[in-house]
This record gives C-alpha cells, sequence and structure tokens, in this order.
C-alpha cells in the first residue's frame, strides 16, 4: 500500500461512530480535495478526535495507478484513493496527480 500526505483539517462530526474527519489532499497544481472518512482510516496514532487541534499532517491511504512527467519537468504520479479504503471526495472523485515527492509506498 501507498501512502499521500494529507492534512487533517478539521472534526466533521461524533456521528457515526468513532466520528468523521476532513483531510485535505493537494494536487500537483495546487488544489486542495476535500476527502471525508473515519480518523483511523487516515492515523493509526489516535491524535485525530474532536478536540483536537487541527491541522494535522496525515498519510491518506492510496494506489500508485500511474507515472508521467509534466512540461517543466516535474515528476508526478496519479494516485487512487479507491483502494485500498474507498476514499473519495463529496463528488465522487478518486483520481489526483500529485508532486512524486509526496508519495510513500510500502
Amino acid at each position: 500500500m501507498a501512502t499521500v500526505v494529507g492534512r487533517a483539517v478539521r472534526w466533521v462530526s461524533d456521528e457515526p461512530f468513532p466520528g468523521w474527519v476532513e483531510v485535505q489532499l493537494t494536487d500537483v497544481h495546487g488544489v486542495a480535495w476535500s476527502l471525508f472518512d473515519k480518523p483511523t482510516v487516515f492515523d493509526d496514532e489516535d491524535r485525530l478526535r474532536n478536540h483536537t487541534a487541527y491541522p494535522v499532517d496525515v498519510d491518506v491511504p492510496c494506489e500508485v495507478v500511474g507515472r508521467g512527467w509534466l512540461r517543466d519537468g516535474t515528476e508526478v504520479v496519479t494516485i487512487s484513493t479507491r483502494l485500498p479504503c474507498g476514499i473519495e471526495t463529496r463528488d465522487g472523485r478518486t483520481e489526483f496527480l500529485v508532486e512524486v515527492g509526496t508519495v510513500t509506498a510500502d
């Protein structure tokens, strides 16, 4: 499994248990995409709670589905957040173009 750098920006709700957080993932064009899911999807250290001081840097689980370069020579990867955890934006987007340095593969 790979992960991409994200930032938990707020606690959304206590329900459904164990709560819901908003995490932003920034693509190669500087667009911040909001992803919503349970705190444990983004953080296994129990740092994301309703009383946490946000923002908090987190790892977003993803899968690398493509590689390439921009015209300026920046190496990029296309990632999907559909696998392994089914994370998506409110409008259902799951693929993002990000700088290769923001992705870590296990």
